[in-house]
């Protein structure tokens, strides 16, 4: 390579390198906007009740599920709806029913007993101040330790799982309040 050559690269190479570094601090502006990351445990608020809940974020599961109790199915407006209400494992304190339109029911399979029944509904929660929506199918969780199950469909929305961490989020219920107040307006 002549002395020419040489000078033509050199030039050339440092005219390209502001564009990588803005490209690559773009990028990484981005990721970080788009982003939240979570421990594996993380306390979720249900929206509008403003029902504290402990929650497994669990990127083996597809589809989350919410502790329910008292389940009772029925028909308003001719569409079918249910009622249930919800309690954590740490305080033990039962909620107010809750009434939601059933989306669907989904058939779960088990190994060890015949294939049951689940309905799924519609439920917005506030995670660290942002309000998220998904489908939760309604189960009696009592059995587990958390009664909020969060999979990979709502996980897809932006939340990053640090499996080496829990807890790691603020709750901001009264920003939770706002952002749902203006979602009503």
């Amino acid at each position: 390579m002549g002395i020419k050559s040489a000078w033509t690269f050199w030039v050339i190479s440092l005219l390209m390198m502001p564009i990588g570094v803005t490209v690559a601090k773009s990028a990484t502006i981005n990721v970080e906007d788009k982003h939240l990351t979570a421990g594996w445990l993380e306390y979720v608020v249900l929206e509008p009740w403003q029902i504290k809940l402990r929650a497994k974020l669990d990127t083996g599961a597809k589809t989350s599920s919410l502790h329910a109790l008292d389940l009772q199915r029925f028909e308003r407006d001719g569409q079918p709806w249910v009622r249930f209400s919800t309690e954590g494992k740490q305080n033990e304190i039962t909620t107010k029913p809750i009434e939601l339109p059933i989306k669907r029911d989904v058939k779960i399979k088990s190994h060890h007993h015949d294939p049951a029944v689940r309905p799924v509904v519609e439920l917005s929660f506030c995670l660290n101040g942002h309000i998220y929506h998904g489908e939760f199918s309604l189960v009696d969780r009592s059995q587990f330790n958390y009664a909020v199950l969060l999979g990979r469909r709502i996980l897809k929305q932006g939340i990053i799982v640090d499996s080496s961490t829990t807890f790691t989020l603020p709750i901001e219920q009264q920003r939770c309040e706002r952002l749902l107040d203006n979602i009503r307006q």
